[in-house]
């Protein structure tokens, strides 16, 4: 009895530490693939091989070294990334998105006369303006305090309209001043106050721009300095990541919960991959880049609506005649919302 729980804890302490005995009775490294989809069930093919078992979400125990993971399912398009596994650790593929090859395409909502488009920043709602684009001052509105505010919080407001893109029916509903204060209310900005958690070897210059984020259980700071990309974990004095771009980010946006920071100018973008450590630029069809979900990004070039995965890879044209004055959106992880001849248009991204 006690050499069998013995040969058990040898035995489970080996493969935990990323070893495994094939077919051929050999000793292989491994690590482990956790793989999800939108829509899930897609097929998964491991460098070109499957089975009926293979399907989102699963996971799977790989050798160690590079693979290619291609997802198919029918009436949709593929994606392929190839990946590096390494011994004993998880790595997360949960964002991939498989398009339809044929979608239901309904215009939902008249935009005739919409100047001014906003979306919220949970990509649920989209607020219109139907006025002079140069009277809207959206510091305002993000500025003024509800209770110190002479107007009643319950006023409507003209030329404003609200649309909740999660509804099935697409309507527009008035909008009041505190509706305004919420939709453009800043977000909280506490990284310099918590960068002292990191003890850094040196006091954070004013040029250098904190951003916190959690990858897994640990934290992390990433801080950019004009071109200059350096990343710290949390009880680590010095840093694990310094790279510097070949041009100066003029904004940043961090996606997937954590799991990467996307820096761009224009069409120029810069990808932090927390689950590789690593820096990839890349650059997108046009100079107007937009989120299409968590970790999407798209571009509209030439009518054309072009997207791609956080990290420039997976490129696919899916929409023609869309609108690059306004934003577009998944809600729901179920329709695709653009505008197109001043309307605005859903697309079903369930295959039918």
């Amino acid at each position: 009895m006690f050499l069998t729980v013995v040969v058990t804890v040898v035995i489970l302490a080996f493969i935990v530490s990323g070893y495994w005995i094939n077919e051929k009775f050999e000793v292989e490294r491994q690590g482990m693939l956790q793989i999800a989809s939108s829509p899930t069930g897609a097929d998964v093919f491991i460098d070109d091989e499957s089975s009926w078992l293979q399907k989102t979400n699963t996971s799977k125990v790989l050798p160690v070294g590079e693979h290619t993971i291609r997802l198919s399912k029918d009436g949709y398009d593929s994606w392929t990334k190839t990946i590096n596994i390494t011994e004993g650790l998880l790595y997360r593929l949960h964002y991939p998105r498989l398009f339809p090859l044929h979608r239901d395409k309904t215009t939902v909502y008249d935009a005739l006369g919409v100047t001014e488009v906003f979306l919220s920043n949970d990509r649920d709602e989209l607020l219109l303006y139907s006025g002079d684009p140069a009277h809207v001052n959206i510091d305002e509105y993000a500025s003024t305090d509800a209770t110190s505010s002479n107007d009643s919080n319950d006023s409507k407001v003209q030329s404003w309209t609200l649309i909740n893109l999660k509804s099935r029916e697409i309507e527009g509903k008035a909008v009041t001043k505190q509706t305004l204060r919420d939709f453009f209310k800043p977000q909280e900005q506490k990284a310099r106050d918590v960068v002292e958690d990191f003890k850094l070897p040196y006091k954070l210059k004013q040029s250098e721009e904190p951003i916190l984020s959690r990858f897994y259980d640990d934290d992390y700071l990433t801080i950019i300095d004009s071109d200059l990309i350096t990343l710290y974990k949390k009880g680590e004095a010095s840093p694990i990541l310094q790279q510097r771009l070949s041009f100066v980010p003029s904004a940043h946006v961090e996606g997937g919960g954590g799991d990467f920071i996307v820096f761009y100018a224009g069409p120029r973008i810069a990808t932090l991959d927390m689950e590789l450590l690593s820096i990839k630029e890349w650059s997108a069809d046009g100079e107007n880049i937009g989120w299409l979900d968590d970790n999407m990004i798209y571009t509209v070039s030439d009518g054309e609506l072009i997207v791609y995965d956080y990290d420039g890879l997976n490129r696919r044209s899916i929409a023609k005649n869309i609108s690059d004055r306004f934003p577009v959106t998944i809600a729901g992880d179920e329709w695709l919302y653009y505008f197109s001849d001043n309307n605005l248009i859903r697309e079903n991204l369930r295959a039918s």
